[in-house]
């Protein structure tokens, strides 16, 4: 998952959730079976409406999608696999890795946001790289934060590391996502509180200047932020295509990453190079809905270009690839194993995460976003294990030498 982005390592990224999964278990093949029939009927059925599918687009997807997928539905993790070491270890290497970046640039003797963008910390990944980081930064964050016992050097390491990850990039929405999302832990960490006040004095005035200077052509246009224009959107396709309202138009055809490699406005606004494969096209649903707002401003990008600005979100590519009633699923079956089964911070740190983050830029098919959440929920089960184990432990000692109470059911004796 740290290796630099190109067309061919995608293959790894989806490899590396593949093999986290437990695909013998039942409750991991029978829901990964079920999700390809539904998607693919969905497909069929705006097929045979006319409308235009990317078949590639829609393959595409799925790989893409599955990390998310199998983390808010409950696959089954596999045996040998170990969320916190993954989650602590992505982190790690990503820091690393920014570091060589940042030193090619001239760090130390230069530094980010005062001599060049702080996007270069990136963990070469290169353009947008930045998200990436950020998203893991948060995951080692809460993870770390939520060990139990007295933190050791290499714990307090972790959350440094970690914090670096989360604040130094760019991606002001996902450090919104994740402070709004951190703030649980607060309740019986009171040192974060003060860690937090460190850190807003430092980026608070950044913040401040990016909202002063961002593009609001798109707002001044349409007269709607960006993103509550998306919820509008998702009520026009509804609208529109009511079939969509219980199948959605389609995995990879609407706002989702292939739908954006596919896209006219790809040639303006980004700087790879979409892959060449056949099939893969811009769908009708995209080009209809999606493809005219963006295309307004092509020949001023910065006007569409920051994550702010764009008019789609997590969940409204949720609501109109996927529809409502596999939404709302998927939605409340990760509320369920996040925040109601998760056992603590941890668990309900994430959900937040999760819903604040895909609110606010979509995440759902970024397979760094799927793979650390899939880690998380291996994490909260081992951790249920463990908290299980020693209670049976605790059980077992205290019966072997403690007296058991009367039963209140059982026969008096009589007295001789």
């Amino acid at each position: 998952m740290s290796i630099p982005r190109t067309a061919a390592s995608y293959a790894a990224y989806v490899a590396t959730p593949v093999l986290m999964v437990n695909w013998l278990a039942s409750r991991s093949y029978t829901k990964a079976l079920a999700l390809v029939v539904f998607f693919a009927i969905a497909a069929g059925l705006n097929w045979g409406l006319g409308l235009l599918i990317s078949p590639t687009a829609w393959v595409l997807e799925l790989a893409l999608v599955l990390p998310f997928l199998a983390a808010a539905l409950g696959f089954v993790p596999a045996s040998y696999f170990n969320g916190r070491m993954l989650i602590r270890t992505l982190n790690v290497v990503l820091f690393a890795t920014s570091l060589i970046s940042l030193t090619e640039e001239g760090f130390p003797f230069l530094l980010p946001y005062i001599h060049f963008l702080p996007d270069l910390y990136n963990g070469g990944f290169g353009d947008g790289g930045a998200k990436i980081v950020t998203v893991v930064g948060f995951f080692g964050l809460a993870e770390a934060l939520s060990r139990e016992g007295r933190p050791t050097l290499w714990n307090r390491a972790i959350v440094t590391i970690a914090g670096l990850n989360f604040l130094m990039p760019n991606f002001i929405l996902g450090i919104a996502a994740g402070a709004f999302a951190l703030a649980i832990f607060a309740r019986r960490n009171r040192a974060l509180i003060f860690a937090a006040a460190a850190a807003a004095m430092v980026v608070v005035p950044y913040l401040q200047y990016r909202a002063e200077t961002i593009d609001n052509a798109f707002t001044e246009y349409y007269g709607a932020h960006p993103k509550l224009y998306a919820v509008g959107l998702v009520g026009q396709v509804y609208y529109n295509e009511p079939h969509a309202i219980l199948v959605g138009t389609g995995i990879g055809q609407f706002s989702s990453q292939p739908a954006l490699w596919a896209s006219p406005i790809n040639n303006w606004v980004n700087t790879h190079k979409p892959p060449l494969l056949p099939g893969l096209f811009s769908s009708e649903a995209h080009s209809e809905y999606l493809a005219p707002l963006l295309l307004r401003f092509r020949d001023r990008r910065f006007a569409i270009e920051s994550s702010a600005n764009k008019p789609y979100s997590g969940v409204t590519q949720l609501l109109i690839e996927m529809g409502l009633p596999l939404t709302v699923l998927i939605l409340y079956s990760a509320y369920v194993l996040f925040w109601r089964r998760g056992g603590g911070d941890l668990g309900r740190s994430v959900f937040l995460f999760l819903i604040a983050i895909n609110m606010l830029d979509p995440q759902v098919d970024s397979p760094w976003f799927g793979v650390m959440l899939f880690a998380t929920l291996e994490a909260i089960r081992r951790d249920a294990r463990i908290r299980l184990t020693r209670r049976r432990e605790a059980d077992d000692d205290g019966g072997a030498f403690l007296p058991r109470p009367p039963d209140p059911h059982a026969r008096p004796i009589p007295a001789e």
